[in-house]
């Protein structure tokens, strides 16, 4: 594991920015059995502790090697690292607070009528399948903001390019959001009926949903500071004009 793997945005004394790719788990768990972002770190930081991961407290910042929040194995994007538990609790208390601000890239299958939406909708695990979350009438408070880009023909299939914002971060979120609103994102293995990854799976080979911005307060700095990342080449279709 060489450093060069992790790709690194911004690095601070307190924190790293990485950009992390589709189809990397994020934290080490007893399911997980290729090499995590977190076996990554700990190679160059190690801060790891001998607890059993799926049963520390989610706030550890031992047990989750700094890692201050979560990106699902498919997505890929901005993810934030502290690197003293200062700043890790620093992080979770502006996330608690919802000071942190996240905005994502999604492509999904058909269109979106309006130019913007808001989905308002409490989200739980599935009653019916317990790998899947699910809007349920007593799960958590979940809202996202989703505006619509642009709209492209492919392979005889119309996909949107949204820009999206939730401002709660439950798991799933995002996902089962715009799978209820039947805009289910290109390539999702869990939400996306399988007729339709079948064909989003063939044009773009992985679930089209990337985090590209975070805005959080750097307590350093006194002041709030914003990192993106590009957009991957898989998205250049919706960017070109034409």
């Amino acid at each position: 594991m060489e450093d060069q793997k992790i790709n690194i945005i911004h690095e601070t004394g307190d924190y790293l920015v990485i950009d992390k790719p589709a189809g990397l788990v994020v934290n080490r768990s007893n399911t997980a059995k290729d090499i995590t972002l977190q076996d990554m770190i700990e190679e160059r930081s190690p801060v790891a502790s001998d607890a059993d991961p799926d049963e520390v407290s989610p706030s550890d910042f031992v047990s989750r090697s700094g890692i201050a929040h979560r990106l699902d194995k498919d997505t890929s994007g901005i993810l934030l690292v502290a690197k003293n538990e200062e700043f890790f609790e620093n992080v979770l208390s502006q996330f608690k607070e919802r000071r942190i601000e996240k905005e994502y890239a999604a492509v999904v299958h058909g269109k979106l009528e309006e130019d913007s939406m808001e989905i308002d909708a409490p989200i739980k695990r599935s009653p019916k399948d317990p790998m899947k979350m699910a809007i349920v009438a007593d799960g958590k408070e979940a809202h996202t903001f989703v505006k619509r880009v642009s709209e492209r023909e492919i392979a005889g299939s119309t996909f949107s390019y949204l820009e999206i914002k939730p401002t709660t971060g439950r798991t799933h979120q995002i996902r089962v959001h715009l799978a209820a609103a039947l805009l289910y994102i290109a390539g999702d293995p869990i939400y996306c009926p399988k007729n339709l990854l079948t064909i989003s799976t063939e044009v773009f080979g992985r679930m089209m949903l990337h985090a590209t911005k975070i805005r959080f307060f750097d307590p350093q700095l006194h002041e709030f500071v914003q990192f993106e990342s590009p957009l991957p080449t898989e998205y250049l279709p919706f960017t070109l004009k034409i």
